[in-house]
């Protein structure tokens, strides 16, 4: 495994941001998104311990048609951790000690920058720490990934400050939706904005039914409401429509996010009789105050490029949901 370093763009990044905010301020994270800093003595992770957590964090990334890892990893001893370079956004602190007897992680937030993460794995040898961050892979994956989506939604929300009014007129709920996805197409309870670009184009797809019973939120079913709303509304060249692809069979997973329960969706999405296709990610849940299933999908076509990035920022979109708290809604039927 090759050692990994710190860039210089990302010091200097750090050092601008550390000198613009001036002494004494309570600075933001720092680094690019979807990046990781493991601070590590260079013995340990050239040795069994780094290379587990590097395999962990090197994994792929869910739903994506090709190989993308799920962080960008940068490593530094811990002599090296100084005061400019602990504003980073993703931390990850291994200590091994005997004087711990089970391994477990630990996380702060907020500890030396606003919207940092600070994550440290105990482990008692190098053998147990390298099961242990293994067998909790999805776990330690999933944390990360959630605060790197929480904290792109609280910046979207801090550019986008007002929430998307027809979505409060037509479907009952906040939501900030990006700059740039001007192309907006409606039908009775249904939404969809797209930047209509020829790369990197990105769109957002709101619905929603009746809610009637808890069966609705499984796997099957909501891959069911999925083609036949998108099918129906989303139209390709030679009389396509929108599918969800079985080549790779979606992820699903229950979530809780700010108190709502949702059901998720990952996966790849295709044209039944074209070659356009990517990535989706779909949320569900119910608004209370509407009695409806509302569903909000973001996916992205982005042929021949790398893809993480586009959706995690487009997906973040789906955290800066909430229900407002009046009375009021108008429902399109």
């Amino acid at each position: 495994m090759k050692h990994a370093a710190i860039t210089l763009s990302f010091i200097a990044s750090l050092l601008l941001l550390f000198s613009c905010n001036g002494a004494g301020s309570f600075m933001n994270a720092s680094g690019s998104t979807n990046e990781m800093l493991v601070v590590m003595d260079d013995t340990l992770w050239e040795g069994t311990a780094g290379k587990a957590l590097f395999d962990v964090l090197n994994s792929n990334a869910k739903g994506l048609p090709q190989p993308e890892p799920n962080f960008n990893i940068l490593q530094i001893a811990p002599e090296n951790f100084t005061r400019t370079i602990r504003m980073a956004r993703n931390v990850i602190t291994p200590d091994i000690s005997t004087i711990y007897s089970t391994s477990k992680f630990t996380a702060e937030l907020d500890k030396y920058a606003m919207g940092q993460v600070i994550m440290t794995i105990q482990a008692p040898d190098t053998t147990t720490f390298a099961a242990f961050v293994t067998e909790n892979k999805q776990s330690l994956i999933d944390y990360f990934v959630t605060k790197e989506l929480e904290r792109n939604g609280k910046f979207l929300k801090s550019q986008i400050s007002d929430p998307l009014s027809r979505a409060q007129q037509v479907f009952g709920i906040n939501i900030h939706f990006p700059k740039g996805l001007t192309n907006v197409t409606e039908h009775p309870n249904f939404y969809w904005a797209t930047n209509n670009a020829p790369q990197g184009r990105k769109d957002i797809v709101i619905y929603q039914f009746p809610y009637t019973t808890e069966t609705v939120f499984e796997k099957d079913s909501l891959i069911a409401i999925r083609n036949h709303t998108l099918g129906k509304y989303i139209k390709g060249s030679f009389d396509s429509e929108m599918t969800t692809a079985t080549i790779y069979p979606p992820d699903y997973r229950r979530i809780e996010v700010d108190g709502i329960f949702r059901a998720e969706l990952r996966g790849l999405w295709e044209m039944t009789s074209d070659m356009m296709g990517g990535p989706f990610v779909m949320q569900a849940f119910v608004n209370d105050n509407t009695g409806m299933v509302i569903v909000v999908e973001t996916y992205v076509y982005a042929p021949e490029s790398n893809k993480r990035n586009l959706m995690r920022n487009l997906e973040a979109t789906l955290y800066t949901i909430s229900l407002p708290q009046h009375e009021g809604v108008e429902i399109v039927s």
